[in-house]
This record gives C-alpha cells, structure tokens and sequence, in this order.
C-alpha cells in the first residue's frame, strides 16, 4: 500500500509575493538603518566640535583671570595652548559635516566657527551645544 503525503505538507516552498515582500523589507530595514547612522555620526561630530571648542573657552577664561587687563582679541593661540585643561596638548582642528576645513576663532568669547566667512553651527540652535559652547 502506497501512503500519499499530507496535503499541507506537499506544497513547501515560498510564494513569489511572499519573497518580495521579504525582501522589501529587508531594504527598508537597510535604509533606515543607514539614515540612522548618518544623524547619529553627525550628533557625534557636533558634540565632539563642541567639546574642543569648550576646551579652548576654558583656555580663554583661565588666560583672562591671570591676564585680567589682556585685550582677547591680541591674545595669541600660542599664548593659549598653555592653558587648555588637562588632556589637550595643542589647539584643536575642526572639520565640518561635509568634511570641510573649519576655522576656528578664539580672538571672541565665547569662541567661534567659521566656515567661508559665516559662522558654521549646521545644527541651527546657538545654544545646544552642538558646534558651539552651548551658551
């Protein structure tokens, strides 16, 4: 005697829909994953621009209580190095989201980034600690 299958055990496999539909959401998935990445880099560079540029806030401050009389606007990055805190050895460099040079500003207080002339803070707000001192 010959013993058919079962029926729901005979059609195995995965329909086309089925298989597309997989697939669709695996890109959906990718692409959100891979926009997600790029915000939280970019947070990330604000925050790590923002903690040099308190660094050299710091600097500025602790220049001025011993230089009480001393114009900031003369006061050399050389002059400053010497006070940045414990960990920083040399004037921080800063590059931008798009990987552009950035030039940093420390003859005002709070300091300041420039990017072709105009202040850069990507981030829109002046005091969210993102590219700037978050005053």
């Amino acid at each position: 005697m010959k013993v058919l299958p079962h029926p729901a055990t005979a059609a195995r496999g995965f329909s086309l829909i089925e298989i597309s539909l997989v697939i669709a959401l695996l890109l959906a998935l990718g692409t959100l994953a891979g926009l997600t990445i790029t915000s939280v880099r970019n947070w990330q560079r604000g925050k790590d621009a923002a903690l040099s540029l308190r660094a050299v806030y710091s600097a500025q401050r602790g220049y001025m209580a011993d230089h009480p009389t001393a114009n900031i606007a003369l006061v050399s990055t050389v002059q400053l190095q010497a006070y940045l805190p414990e960990g920083w050895s040399a004037m921080p460099v800063f590059t931008g989201l798009e990987n552009e040079a950035l030039t940093l500003d420390h003859t005002v207080m709070p300091p300041k980034l420039y990017a072709n002339g105009a202040i850069y803070d990507p981030s829109g707000k002046a005091d969210d600690g993102l590219w700037d001192t978050g005053n």
